[in-house]
């Protein structure tokens, strides 16, 4: 079944109110910007979302805006890429295809749900040892790690803030932590260091985002 299938289900009260709480994690299992668990702990801001049927219809509320603007960002996307085509210019920038897919919250109380997710992964990260890397990669991995780790934190102080130093800093940074992901994940040698900078990775995208929350994005 699909998102509206179970979006039906949320707001029919001839279903057990359990039932209808299990069909809001279906929605959001179809749609899930930030990804399951960081959409599932911005929704739970609602209230009680397992005994609160006013929590639980704000909760599909919130959601169903987000997919709208989603939806509306892929239709647009959709048609560049056909006037694209039709100027024979058959590769999408991949710029473009990272900011519609990557991780954000599309619409209203955008730049709230993006900082309240990084700030639950940061609490992950900062906790977590560092790990054991390749040795080849190691100095460049540190000074990723310094200098992300870094912009994050200060951002999160400043409510999202990103001035143009960390801006710059990230906008650098971002490529080259990219494909030390790529690299850690394949072969996976280094599991425990994939986990960790990957988790920076997002982090840190998310954070680069926060703008584009704040005009709707």
């Amino acid at each position: 079944m699909g998102f509206r299938v179970y979006a039906r289900q949320v707001r029919d009260r001839d279903l057990p109110f359990g039932r209808r709480f299990g069909a809001l994690g279906d929605a959001v299992g179809c749609c899930c910007p930030l990804g399951f668990h960081g959409t599932w702990s911005y929704l739970s801001t609602a209230g009680d979302l397992r005994n609160d049927e006013t929590a639980l219809l704000h909760a599909l509320e919130k959601l169903e805006a987000s997919r709208t603007v989603w939806l509306r960002k892929v239709e647009s996307f959709a048609d560049r890429r056909r006037a694209d085509k039709a100027r024979h210019q058959r590769t999408p920038r991949q710029a473009e295809v990272r900011h519609l897919l990557g991780w954000r919250w599309p619409g209203p109380g955008g730049k709230q749900a993006v900082l309240g997710e990084v700030g639950r992964l940061w609490a992950v990260h900062y906790r977590s040892p560092s790990p054991d890397v390749p040795a080849g990669s190691k100095a460049d991995l540190a000074e990723l790690d310094t200098w992300l780790a870094g912009c994050v934190s200060t951002s999160l102080a400043d409510d999202g803030d990103l001035d143009i130093g960390r801006q710059g800093i990230i906008t650098k940074c971002l490529p080259k932590l990219r494909r030390h992901v790529a690299q850690l994940g394949y072969p996976r040698v280094f599991p425990q260091a994939f986990a960790y900078f990957r988790l920076l990775l997002r982090t840190t995208e998310l954070i680069h985002h926060v703008k584009a929350q704040e005009n709707g994005g």
